[in-house]
């Protein structure tokens, strides 16, 4: 006979994975009214010392329930998507697992982070398999037995939770007993940290701008933190964004700016970068770009929709789908600037692998590398010219550069070597060229942002490092309580989000 098994409710907006705790806590008939109306919500169950088992987030308006399974660490380790079917029943139509890597293999690059199955039938499935770093795998075959076996369930009117939560290993074989937590409803609402399956959603968003917020990065699975940073300010002279990746110039067109225009004038930028400090893996990723409306400073932004350009219907995106700017892998970079500034641009910037520096300038890693250059050709030609030898000629030339090193064997060389070694001890460093190029008068806003004016329309360009350099960013428009456009934000999604597919 099963054994009974005692579990707890709690009915919420969701699961805090780095507080590993329920938010928003709801009332039981708030919850209910909810499941009658298809409005989501959630339930956690945990058994009676506390611990969670399982997830449900359900939403009956977009015939959606997902079930997160807890391991015996409190981790969501396994998540199955169900969709409700004509019939009344659930239908499993994704599974994912993320497993718990072994000691030893916990940062070893190339490791099986997560699985995906996507079911197509009770006899196909597509099974993903994503790695630590990067890479992806894919394998179309008939589904595991383990899948077939819950390929099904009946949709499950609001209390009845049995059949779901006989999904976790602890309860699968158990005679479930459910009654309903002592928990206080939380006093102010909470934003739910999930949505239903759709186009991909703005979750998040306001948390990229947060600093000390602490996520996990999406390569990597590094724990890191958000630092915030200004970058200066952006000149719309009509208020019509580009965004755009630079090196396709000379593809983009006016017409491709947004369709909801910010206001013209000047306003503020502002950076999120995620940075890690693991002594195995240190990075500061540009998380995302934020333009701040300047006459709404202050004014929060109530609600994100995804920012489009004419002729892009949202209603046509599949499940996680967006539009955005694709940013390819040779520059890794994205701009912004008015589209009045488009023309010049493009004249500018001809040759955009030419001009590459001009637009994206030097990062924090590259100037500490041109600073112990620096360091190391005034150590060597000091020690050249107070001990004037074969071994320190040849050690000199050597640090200037791959085409010097024959220099040390002539006479004509070695004097050469001199007096390029007697320069470089007695000048100071010098400073930027001056020059009547309107490229090269770009400026580093920020450890990585560089901006361009753009005097003929009286604009400017800004130009970020895009996440890991190589992704689509969905882009999004904030807007205040009472409509008012307020913000634009490109996500470069180096934020793990694991409900995302």
């Amino acid at each position: 006979m099963p054994s009974p098994a005692a579990c707890h409710l709690v009915y919420c907006e969701g699961w805090d994975p780095l507080a590993a705790r329920p938010v928003g806590l709801l009332e039981p008939d708030t919850a209910r009214e909810r499941d009658e109306a298809g409005e989501q919500y959630a339930v956690l169950v945990r058994d009676p010392g506390g611990e969670p088992l399982v997830l449900l987030e359900i939403a009956w308006s977009h015939d959606h329930c997902g079930v997160w399974l807890f391991d015996a660490d409190g981790e969501r380790r396994t998540h199955h998507r169900y969709a409700r079917r004509e019939d009344g029943a659930l239908a499993l139509t994704h599974s994912r697992r993320w497993p718990e890597p072994a000691a030893e293999e916990a940062d070893e690059e190339g490791r099986l982070v997560l699985t995906t199955a996507v079911l197509m039938g009770p006899e196909w499935a597509s099974y993903h398999h994503d790695y630590l770093g990067g890479g992806r795998t894919t394998v179309n075959r008939w589904p595991d037995e383990d899948l077939v076996s819950i390929a099904t369930r009946p949709a499950p009117g609001f209390g009845r939770w049995e059949e779901l939560l006989a999904l976790h290993p602890r309860l699968s074989d158990a005679t479930v007993r459910l009654s309903e937590a002592d928990v206080e409803p939380d006093p102010v609402p909470v934003t739910a940290p999930w949505s239903p399956p759709g186009p991909l959603a703005p979750v998040g968003v306001d948390e990229l701008f947060r600093p000390g917020g602490e996520h996990r990065d999406a390569r990597w699975k590094k724990e890191a933190e958000i630092e915030v940073h200004d970058a200066g300010t952006v000149t719309l002279p009509t208020g019509r964004v580009l965004v755009f990746d630079p090196s396709r110039l000379d593809t983009i067109t006016e017409e491709q700016a947004l369709s909801v225009p910010l206001p013209p004038g000047e306003h503020p930028v502002r950076l999120s970068v995620l940075r890690s400090a693991a002594p195995d893996r240190e990075f500061a990723l540009v998380a995302g770009v934020r333009i701040d409306v300047a006459d709404l400073a202050g004014t929060p932004v109530d609600s994100w929709e995804m920012a489009l350009s004419p002729g892009q219907d949202f209603h046509i995106l599949g499940e996680g789908q967006f539009f955005g700017v694709l940013v390819d892998g040779g520059s890794g970079v994205v701009s912004l600037c008015d589209a009045a500034c488009l023309p010049r641009l493009r004249e500018l910037f001809s040759d955009p692998e030419r001009d590459h520096n001009l637009l994206i300038g030097h990062t924090e890693e590259e100037l500490a590398r041109f600073a112990d250059r620096e360091r190391r050709m005034r150590e060597a030609a000091r020690a050249f010219l107070d001990e004037p030898g074969a071994r320190t000629a040849q050690h000199f030339a050597g640090t200037v550069g791959d085409s010097m090193g024959g220099e040390a064997h002539t006479r004509s060389g070695v004097w050469l070597l001199r007096r390029l070694a007697h320069a470089i001890v007695h000048t100071e460093v010098p400073g930027p060229l001056t020059s009547t190029d309107p490229r090269e008068r770009a400026e580093d806003t920020s450890p990585w942002s560089r901006t361009l004016d753009e005097p003929v329309s009286g604009g400017n360009m800004v130009t970020v490092p895009a996440g890991y350099g190589a992704d689509p960013c969905p882009m999004w428009l904030g807007r205040t309580a009472d409509g008012r456009v307020a913000a634009l934000v490109v996500d470069t999604r180096v934020i793990d989000r694991p409900t995302e597919v």
